[in-house]
């Protein structure tokens, strides 16, 4: 036990109060209280404290012993009110029953805050008041709380805001709430802690940043799976930490998120100047905040996988048909708007009959899924392909003129001879491909430019397959 722990109580000149008597043992209080969030105060008759517990001490400011024996006087901003609680509740003939009021309290140093207080008094077997207790909390939550969960229902209540908005609004609530500078939401994968959102009011935080974990006070929130806050870095256990060193955060407060029941990552506020210490209701608001986030983010996700699965070929995980036609859509009016040029090649897989007719449909589909992902190597990240239906696809070229869409058609025979397809154990096939490159012309339809891509693609295959050819372009 450390020397706090030896000293907690306090046995001055007056016999009223001695935890020796039984009236009270401190051994008692300390198992009762020190792991509460609320701070905790006992004095005796005289209202000289006798015991306080850590979340106590840390909410005035002061060590332990700076407090013991001293009259509960020193915790009001003004006498008056010391006296008059003294005369409504903290007095030999005042109800035991606890209650609850505000009261303007001053920390170590001056600062003053408003506090919700519940207190009584205490008592003996034979009904004796041997002393007196309270809970006190920061009446910032008490009065801002209501206000702030009011907003977080609002925002995710509103219908008309979209996934980034309804993110953002959440953010700037809890800066509001908290009065910090930064507010992050974390996506958290091995030791990379990616900023997906944030919030900085001075613009110097922005997505998409990583950071090792190691480096970030949320390290120590994963750890302890729970909220976890420090108000005054400085003069905190954490104040080596890398995080502290390297940009001079002093509060935080951070709460881990969960998504279908598996860690994502995290939401966290901070700021660069202390805060007056966090209290249970801003524990209990991170808990929310995380819990109304995850449902957000596991509604996007859940969204964004049933339109992958909605735009996506089941076999070989290109864009499907649909999707197909309608990125190809968008980008010709693009092509229109701009006035960049753009290509397709229409491709159809050569003697494709003859591997399902010989080896089966499970290797027809071996040979599709293959084909498919040598494809996806090809090209920029502006261009993509796929599946039409059967052995037909589409490769699509924003951007690309009729050179570079010939290189990556040529590029995709090379591959293709490079690899032998297995299909089963003992079987394995090079597959060649017949292709028709069209060149966009402004003002022409979808239709129009798919059938001239086709007739290219036929025209190949009457040429002997395993070649590209031009279409035609449309005669003005």
């Amino acid at each position: 036990m450390d020397d706090d722990k030896k000293n907690d109580g306090y046995k001055g000149s007056s016999n009223r109060f001695d935890f020796k008597s039984n009236v009270l043992q401190l051994t008692l209080l300390t198992e009762m209280f020190d792991s509460f969030s609320e701070a905790v105060v006992v004095a005796n008759i005289d209202r000289k404290i006798i015991y306080m517990n850590d979340t106590f001490a840390e909410l005035f400011g002061y060590q332990k012993q700076e407090l013991y024996g001293q009259q509960t006087k020193i915790l009001y901003a003004n006498e008056v009110d010391f006296s008059e609680q003294g005369n409504k509740r903290f007095n030999i003939n005042a109800k035991s029953t606890p209650d609850s009021y505000r009261v303007s309290y001053q920390r170590k140093g001056g600062a003053q805050f408003l506090g919700v207080t519940s207190g009584t008094t205490m008592r003996n077997a034979s009904g004796e008041v041997v002393g007196y207790i309270a809970f006190i909390r920061s009446a910032r939550s008490a009065e801002q709380s209501l206000d702030t969960l009011q907003h977080i229902h609002n925002i995710t209540s509103n219908v008309g805001l979209t996934y980034d908005q309804r993110v953002q609004d959440l953010l700037q609530v809890g800066l509001n709430h908290f009065g910090f500078e930064i507010a992050i939401i974390s996506h958290i994968t091995g030791s990379d802690y990616v900023v997906e959102s944030c919030v900085d009011i001075n613009s110097e935080l922005k997505p998409a940043t990583c950071f090792d974990i190691s480096g970030t006070y949320c390290v120590h929130t994963l750890k302890a799976n729970k909220t976890l806050g420090f108000h005054f870095t400085g003069k905190s256990e954490i104040k080596n930490h890398p995080c502290y060193q390297n940009f001079k955060l002093e509060s935080y407060i951070g709460t881990p998120i969960k998504v279908d029941g598996k860690l994502y990552g995290t939401v966290n506020f901070s700021s660069h100047f202390p805060t007056e210490p966090f209290c249970k209701d801003d524990y209990t608001l991170m808990g929310i905040l995380a819990d109304t986030l995850s449902f957000i983010i596991y509604k996007k996700i859940s969204e964004q996988e049933l339109l992958l699965l909605a735009t996506t070929d089941e076999l070989t995980g290109l864009l499907n048909r649909r999707a197909t036609l309608e990125r190809l859509d968008e980008q010709m009016l693009m092509s229109k708007r701009v006035n960049y040029s753009l290509c397709i090649i229409s491709i159809d897989i050569d003697h494709f009959k003859q591997i399902n007719d010989m080896w089966g449909h499970a290797a027809g589909d071996k040979a599709l899924v293959e084909f498919s992902r040598i494809m996806s190597t090809l090209g920029r990240k502006t261009d993509f392909c796929g599946r039409i239906g059967g052995e037909e696809f589409i490769f699509v070229m924003p951007g690309s003129d009729e050179t570079g869409a010939i290189h990556i058609a040529n590029s995709l025979r090379e591959k293709l001879q490079e690899n032998n397809i297995k299909l089963n154990e003992e079987d394995a096939v090079k597959l060649t491909f017949s292709a028709g490159l069209a060149v966009y012309e402004n003002k022409e339809s979808v239709e129009t430019l798919l059938m001239r891509a086709d007739q290219a693609m036929y025209q190949a295959k009457k040429q002997g397959r395993d070649q590209v050819c031009l279409a035609e372009i449309i005669e003005k």
